[in-house]
């Protein structure tokens, strides 16, 4: 191939001297020039048709899960969860105040405002409402405290049900005073019976001396369990002290494949602002993981809709301006839209559907399609300014350029196909999607543009030929020192690869979310100010008892804040319990309304009392305080008049009695026998932690920002130690990430050794394969170290950018590699190549560029990322490969003969490929 394409063995050879693949597409060009209507026809035909293939089947998969491989372990993990509990996350609206009084109304409201619209929202919860299961609080109590209630209540029940004479202060103190002589053989009893007679004492002390407007309670406390059966009301979603508070639901899918729940999130926002109005003085806003997905991808579509209109203007303008006029640069734009409607047409019969990922494809196609055509166009003109025909040059064209533009297509082809080899789904759907499209666009730039310019230019509008921008004469001082531009060259990049150690990947998936998205701000702001986060681990368990002792060892974990279940809320021991509770239950049917008036003893009889009780507590050790108070209480009633003793006592009686009776009548309410159930919590909160096959689930947080991948390697592993099934959507992140980042690795491995090969095959030469991956080399060396000195992180969204400089890379080496294999002498890059790559890299910079126009910071990224690679990929195609050619081939001889351009006969007619030196760029420049 090289002394063939070299032009130095036969300038005037027929076609049988060219490669076997250059004449297969010599034959085909001919044949479409032959019927260049029928081709234009066919191709556009096959263009609407494939574009309402497309239309009808081309599906679009939004979800997350569809770019994770559904055979690795983490993700069938996930997939089990969801046949469990369902797909759907919570969105979180986020209510703040300054106090829980001004927070609790807006919750209150906005929940009854969400409830008028079933259709678009579900299982909404602003507060967990355990008052069904109150009436069973007994249960929560310990067997030993049950069964000292039911001691209780047998004296207590007996004195409401008809002995209230029980409760006469006499009366009271006379069974103290026996309780605490009855007791005297037994420390702990003495103790226990003097505390209650100080406790009698001081609420009968307190009460005379504020004259009864402070009561306290001369009854016993209930257990300590009972502080867990005061909860079992309704508790409200409040953090912070109440100044923050939270309002779950779950959204309605809605028809929008590319951005589900849509219309659910658009009335949910509305609804916001109109309450908003109504609660100046309180903040509400929106988050949740679906409500930060839908937002993320409507502006990723924004984005890029507005991104490839821009790059599509901006590579027509460049075209033109590069060629210097508009017929032959808008040729190849349409030639690249047909391209581009068989794509879609590739992928409805390959793939089937777009990914959030692969949706990108467009924008691939728009930066490197009109790379094909370019190469073309800048050939074809170049040799009909040098005087060929229109069908000579569009012959002498394919001869020419037709072998590199197609070794160009198969490797930049090659660099996304390999990302088809590995196991990230999205990703590879990414790879395949994208390389076939390539190809596609390839096949039309070379069949179907060379008929559409045979019939634009075999017109008397041909007969005109624009001239380019000279490109080659602004490059020309570079080649006059080709060693001092090369160690240039070689010193700059080892200089920026200086900054290679400085290199880091950010894994942080909220660092990619669009600026100023309210979703992800009050994310950030969860997390930096309460430790709360829509992120959660998940594990299942089979039991109750399974999953708390999980629970028990998660909070042993430091990376662990703390976790959310409802097993919990069930007690056990039910058979132990439920005898004691139904006694409970019969005791207290029955009681009083209300306690009827209790008459007060003699006062004399009530003076002995005291006595004896003072007496007896002076005797008793630890009775000194009760016997001062007692002292007090006499002395008080001492100072009073008769009447007035028969009233404070009398009323003290009737509070003492009356609170008695109150709490015989809560404790009955509370004494249902039938244990609790799950029926008895609120479905939006079974439904949250009970799977359908009654499975239970716990809810794991992390402590601090799990965005941030060290904390959350910490986190994953931790939880892992605990229970080796734990799945969650940080650990589909944390696995995705890293494994999209080995397949971007290993897709760039692989597409490299297969370009290796596709190089060989076309140059057969291991120096012009090495010289014509130097761009490649370079380019990625300088791309990255690049970014380590400018602090620009990798991420999972400009990690794609790898297989694109890789693909971009090689094809401007192939083409300069060509461009020299085509001459004799020493090299001069031709004004065809020169012009040519330069608006090959003008237009991918565009295409790509116009993504650092959009708020999606992931795709901002990578239009940054490329843009830096593609100009590397430049300097290094257009400067320093064309200088190291140069000063090798500095000694080759230059032909003595300059031979003038023959048209091209029809066959079996002899064939000439022009060798493209006769316009040096010395001579082009004077």
């Amino acid at each position: 191939m090289e002394t063939v394409m070299s032009g130095r063995s036969n300038q005037h050879g027929d076609a049988s001297h060219l490669p076997l693949f250059a004449r297969s597409m010599l034959r085909l060009t001919r044949l479409i020039l032959q019927y260049p209507v029928a081709t234009v026809s066919l191709a556009v035909g096959l263009a609407l048709v494939s574009i309402v293939l497309a239309y009808f089947d081309l599906g679009y998969k939004s979800s997350r899960l569809d770019l994770l491989n559904p055979h690795s372990d983490y993700n069938r993990l996930w997939i089990e969860y969801i046949n469990e509990f369902g797909d759907d996350d919570d969105a979180v609206i986020v209510v703040e105040g300054t106090n829980r009084d001004q927070v609790v109304p807006v919750l209150q409201e906005i929940s009854a405002q969400l409830a008028r619209k079933g259709q678009l929202f579900h299982a909404v919860m602003h507060q967990v409402d355990l008052s069904t299961i109150r009436s069973k609080g007994l249960h929560y109590v310990p067997t030993p405290d049950l069964l000292k209630i039911e001691y209780f209540l047998q004296g207590a029940v007996t004195i409401v049900k008809g002995h209230w004479s029980q409760l006469k202060v006499a009366a009271m103190l006379n069974q103290l005073s026996v309780q605490v002589q009855g007791a005297a053989a037994n420390q702990q009893a003495t103790a226990m019976a003097m505390a209650e007679m100080q406790r009698f004492t001081e609420s009968l002390l307190v009460s005379l001396q504020n004259m009864n407007r402070d009561y306290r309670s001369p009854w016993p406390g209930m257990p300590d369990a009972f502080s867990t059966i005061s909860e079992l009301g309704s508790e409200y979603l409040l953090t912070k002290e109440g100044k923050l508070g939270f309002v779950l639901l779950r959204l309605a899918e809605g028809e929008d494949k590319l951005a589900p729940r849509t219309e659910a999130i658009d009335a949910l926002r509305e609804l916001i602002q109109q309450i908003n109005i109504q609660h100046p003085d309180a903040k509400i806003g929106l988050t949740g993981l679906p409500v930060m997905e839908n937002d993320e991808m409507r502006a990723s579509q924004s984005s890029m809709l507005w991104a490839s209109v821009l790059s599509m203007i901006g590579v027509i303008v460049v075209v033109i301006a590069g060629f210097g006029g508009v017929r032959h640069a808008l040729m190849a734009n349409i030639i690249l839209l047909i391209g581009m409607a068989w794509a879609f047409a590739y992928v409805t019969l390959s793939i089937g559907h777009l990914n959030i990922l692969s949706v990108t494809f467009t924008a691939t196609l728009i930066g490197i399609g009109i790379d094909f055509g370019t190469y073309y166009v800048a050939r074809y003109m170049q040799l009909r300014r040098e005087g060929q025909a229109c069908r000579e040059a569009i012959l002498a064209t394919t001869a020419a350029v037709g072998p590199s533009i197609s070794t160009g297509a198969m490797t930049t082809a090659v660099s996304f196909f390999a990302a088809g080899l590995t196991s990230f789904t999205g990703v590879s759907e990414l790879g395949i999607i994208a390389g076939g499209g390539i190809l596609l666009c390839a096949l039309a730039q070379l069949f179907v543009l060379p008929a559409g310019l045979y019939l634009m230019d075999r017109s008397v509008i041909g007969q005109r030929i624009p001239e380019p921008v000279p490109i080659h004469s602004l490059l020309a001082p570079f080649m006059k020192a080709p060693r001092l531009v090369s160690a240039v060259g070689v010193v700059a990049s080892v200089f920026l690869a200086c900054g290679l150690p400085h290199l880091w990947y950010d894994h942080n998936l909220l660092n990619m979310q669009p600026t100023g998205l309210e979703s992800v701000e009050l994310e950030r702001k969860l997390l930096n100010e309460s430790d709360q986060s829509v992120w959660y681990a998940l594990s299942m368990a089979d039991t109750r008892d399974e999953l708390l002792a999980r629970k028990a060892e998660f909070l042993a974990m430091p990376s662990v804040e703390r976790t959310e279940e409802i097993v919990s809320m069930l007690p056990v021991d039910h058979e132990q319990k439920q005898p004691v509770i139904h006694r409970i239950d019969k005791l207290l049917e029955n009681l009083p309304e209300r306690p009827p008036e209790i008459s007060v003893d003699a006062l004399d009889d009530l003076g002995r009392s005291l006595q004896s009780a003072q007496l007896i507590a002076t005797r008793v050790a630890g009775g000194g305080n009760c016997a001062r108070q007692i002292e007090q209480i006499r002395d008080i009633l001492r100072r009073m008049q008769p009447s007035e003793c028969v009233a404070e006592l009398t009323q003290f009686q009737q509070s003492m009695a009356g609170d008695l009776l109150s709490r015989l009548h809560a404790m009955g309410g509370i004494a249902n026998p039938e244990p609790p159930k799950l029926t008895d919590l609120p479905t939006s909160l079974v439904d949250r932690f009970v799977g359908q096959n009654g499975r239970h689930l716990l809810k794991i947080y992390g402590k601090g920002d799990i965005w941030n991948m060290e904390s959350l390697g910490q986190f994953v592993h931790d939880v892992r130690q605990v229970d080796p099934r734990v799945t969650g959507n940080p650990l589909q992140a944390y696995e995705a990430s890293l494994e999209m980042k080995q397949s971007y690795q290993l897709a760039a491995l692989y597409a490299t050794l297969v370009i290796i090969v596709v190089l060989w095959f076309d140059f057969r030469s291991i120096t012009y394969c090495l010289l014509a991956m130097v761009p490649l080399a370079l380019s990625i060396t300088q791309t990255f170290g690049l970014m380590g000195l400018l602090n620009i992180p990798l991420n999972p969204a400009n990690l794609i950018a790898l297989p694109l400089i890789v693909g971009i890379g090689v094809d401007y080496g192939v083409h300069i590699i060509h461009n020299f294999l085509e001459q004799e002498g020493p090299y001069k890059m031709t004004p065809a190549t020169a012009i040519a790559v330069m608006v090959d890299a003008a237009t991918t910079v565009i295409g790509f560029g116009s993504l650092m126009i959009a708020s999606h910071q992931g795709l901002q990224s990578l239009g940054r990322v490329l843009t830096i690679g593609i100009t590397c990929c430049t300097m290094t195609s257009l400067i320093l490969l064309p200088a190291v050619l140069t000063w090798m081939t500095r000694n080759r001889p230059t032909p003595s003969v300059e031979e003038k351009p023959t048209a091209l006969p029809e066959p079996p007619v002899t064939l000439r490929v022009p060798r493209l030196r006769e316009t040096p760029y010395e001579a082009r420049s004077a």
